[in-house]
């Protein structure tokens, strides 16, 4: 089978520290959380801890937690924010930002139906400094959003995607605008640019000067294979290659960017990488647990973590998977029977 090696760095290889091959597997078992990788430390905040679609305000987590990837073997807490799902988390400088996501304001005791369930999206950005080890309000989001991405790209965050939750999620409000903050001077505030899809459960990619928006769920209620690009510097958009078809299509993935490349995962299982042309997706990897609603992140400079998220039958994945990718395309696995998802949230 063309397996990822799940190997160690060799010592001195990875941009911040060496990296365990055994990563201890997350603390709180999560989906739609927010992950990201500074300064050695692999960090993980927020998601949500219940069963699909079993959403209150005990099954929202506002846990914080750091592995340090030199050691992998201990999980250190860190102090809660707001609890909140469907969020991102992205550093810059040492520093972590959380950026949106959902609610529930109704307590479990009194969840009888999904039309009783109490959904808000959130507004709330806030950055937490390891070196104090305290979090701080900034601007808030224009209006709230969650089941959105985030990335940073010279200096600036962008957020893209998601939808506005006021109570259920029988009418939402889908986003039309992709936002940006310039993180050096917060305090100017959040600048809207209009972007040409309308997606949630998305994954968010950021090389040189693009942003690339990846899969998702359509205003339609349907999942989505579709690549968009944002080019900073020119504030234009264009399309990139769909991703291979899978089950869900490109819903719940996740993507990253690392020494110059873009990668994705979907819960069909196979690692993907677009191509030096942007024309299509190489299969360089597989997971050996195929997840959705979770995170991949940077592990040094050639290899990747996935931590958190779901199998395709609803069962929470604790463990973390070190990726290697392979430098030349790998067979694509065979596509699974495509299911339908327009009904998850």
């Amino acid at each position: 089978m063309a397996a990822v090696a799940a190997t160690a760095l060799a010592s001195g290889c990875a941009t911040q520290s060496s990296v365990k091959s055994a990563l201890a597997p997350l603390p709180e078992t999560v989906t739609s959380f927010g992950a990201a990788t500074s300064d050695g430390w692999l960090y993980a905040f927020g998601g949500h801890k219940g069963e699909r679609h079993d959403y209150s305000f005990e099954m929202v987590s506002g846990s914080f937690q750091r592995l340090k990837l030199s050691d992998g073997q201990k999980w250190e807490k860190l102090p809660s924010a707001a609890p909140g799902q469907g969020l991102a988390l992205v550093a810059y400088n040492g520093e972590l930002y959380r950026v949106g996501g959902m609610a529930a304001r109704n307590h479990e005791a009194e969840q009888d139906a999904l039309a009783k369930q109490k959904l808000y999206s959130l507004p709330l950005v806030q950055r937490f400094n390891p070196r104090d080890g305290r979090w701080e309000d900034l601007a808030p989001l224009p209006s709230p959003r969650s089941s959105h991405d985030a990335v940073v790209l010279g200096g600036k965050l962008y957020v893209a995607g998601g939808w506005d939750l006021s109570g259920s999620v029988g009418k939402p409000v889908w986003h039309t605008n992709a936002l940006v903050l310039d993180l050096d001077q917060p305090q100017s505030g959040w600048k809207e640019f209009p972007q040409p899809f309308q997606r949630r459960g998305l994954a968010l990619a950021a090389l040189g000067t693009q942003v690339f928006c990846i899969g998702g769920m359509s205003s339609d209620n349907e999942t989505s294979l579709a690549v968009d690009i944002y080019d900073t510097a020119t504030g234009r958009w264009s399309k990139g290659p769909d991703l291979p078809d899978g089950q869900y299509k490109g819903f719940s993935c996740s993507a990253i960017a690392q020494n110059g490349h873009v990668y994705a995962a979907t819960l069909q299982g196979d690692l993907l990488r677009l191509s030096d042309d942007e024309r299509s997706w190489e299969v360089v990897g597989r997971l050996e647990h195929p997840r959705m609603a979770y995170r991949l992140v940077t592990a040094g400079k050639s290899q990747l973590i996935a931590l958190g998220g779901e199998d395709g039958e609803e069962e929470k994945i604790s463990g973390l998977e070190l990726l290697t990718p392979s430098a030349k395309p790998l067979p694509a696995t065979p596509v699974a029977a495509t299911a339908q998802a327009s009904s998850l949230h």
